[in-house]
């Protein structure tokens, strides 16, 4: 192939990260959103956002095979050994063209890098939370289900004698 035509994919490629960008951009947001969900404890909320990062992960997932493939494209066109298409950094890549598609690559390459690190703080934030809110309730359930170690009490007869325990979900149904 051309340089020409390595230059169209890489304009591409710009276009197509510069698009990613804005996707995890919108995910980053809906994560945001989601924490606050979480602080106020709106499981309405909570269950909407999650849906809404599922859609949008999809279409995160679509952008980023067609990525590779053209970033596939892109070493081929370079005549760089194939078996670089998988593990080329995008800054490596950039490396092979001239001003301003470099800058256009670099930029992105930057920008995309950047979002996903915010991403995984939130996400690692998230998963702390939900952890210790599982740990919380499981206290919660098991203090519920155990019921009281019971008390005496008198039995028609007036002899005393210990009364057997009842839990709150036998109490409630």
């Amino acid at each position: 192939m051309s340089d020409s035509q390595a230059d169209v994919l890489a304009n591409n490629l710009a276009r197509l990260l510069s698009h990613m960008l804005e996707l995890h951009g919108e995910l980053a947001a809906l994560m945001r959103s989601k924490l606050d969900a979480i602080k106020r404890a709106d499981s309405d909320q909570i269950q909407s956002l999650t849906a809404r990062e599922m859609m949008l992960a999809e279409r995160i997932r679509e952008r980023e095979g067609l990525r590779r493939q053209i970033t596939r494209r892109v070493v081929k066109s370079l005549n760089l050994d194939p078996a670089e298409d998988e593990a080329i950094r995008l800054t490596a890549l950039a490396e092979y063209f001239p001003e301003p598609r470099r800058s256009q690559l670099l930029v992105a390459a930057a920008g995309l890098r950047e979002r996903l690190e915010e991403i995984e703080r939130m996400r690692v934030t998230t998963t702390l939370i939900t952890r210790e809110m599982l740990k919380h309730m499981e206290e919660v359930f098991s203090v519920m289900t155990a019921g009281s170690t019971g008390a005496d009490v008198y039995s028609r007869s007036g002899e005393r004698q210990r009364a057997g325990s009842t839990s709150v979900f036998e109490a409630v149904g």
